[in-house]
């Protein structure tokens, strides 16, 4: 009988299975960690995004109504430099040869789902302009009465569940009235 003896090893042996997993998982962990971390930036900006587009699109609706208030229908907003959370006025509904016929009174202010929301209110029905809004302030000044400074701030949670973690910007305008 001839005992057969094998010059090639060609085989894994434990050894080199256990390092070979090994090393794999290394790798595969590395790769997660990539991934977590490229989802967390995106969620991130995606939602300083978003905050940004609410505050501009509720300061641009306010804005566009503002330049054609009256100035002297503007109420809740005195000029004496203070910041007041809403104001109240009227815009022109028609214009005649007679003159401009006047809205009925409009109000922007915060409320809604949490107290989170810009509403404009006008002939008792409200409509949302913006949401995830924290906080707004109109201010007149005694030696420029025509302007109203608008400051409006978003913010909004970057991660659900998370309360640390929030995306917020601050964005100002300055509104010459027209009328």
């Amino acid at each position: 009988m001839k005992i057969l003896h094998i010059k090639n090893k060609a085989g894994f042996t434990l050894i080199e299975t256990i390092v070979a997993i090994f090393l794999f998982s290394i790798i595969i962990a590395c790769l997660f960690s990539v991934l977590a971390t490229a989802r967390s930036s995106w969620t991130s900006s995606s939602s300083q995004v978003n905050v940004q587009q609410e505050a501009r699109r509720g300061l641009s609706a306010m804005v566009r109504e503002l330049r054609q208030a009256n100035l002297s229908g503007i109420t809740g907003v005195p000029a004496d430099g203070a910041d007041y959370n809403s104001i109240t006025f009227q815009i022109p509904a028609s214009i005649t040869v007679a003159g401009a016929a006047w809205s009925s009174n409009i109000q922007y202010s915060l409320g809604g789902l949490n107290g989170m929301q810009l509403l404009k209110t006008q002939d008792d029905s409200q409509r949302v302009l913006a949401n995830n809004i924290s906080a707004v302030t109109f201010n007149r000044t005694v030696l420029s009465p025509d302007t109203i400074n608008i400051s409006i701030t978003t913010q909004k949670k970057t991660f659900p569940g998370f309360s640390i973690i929030q995306s917020s910007i601050t964005l100002n305008s300055e509104v010459k009235v027209r009328n």
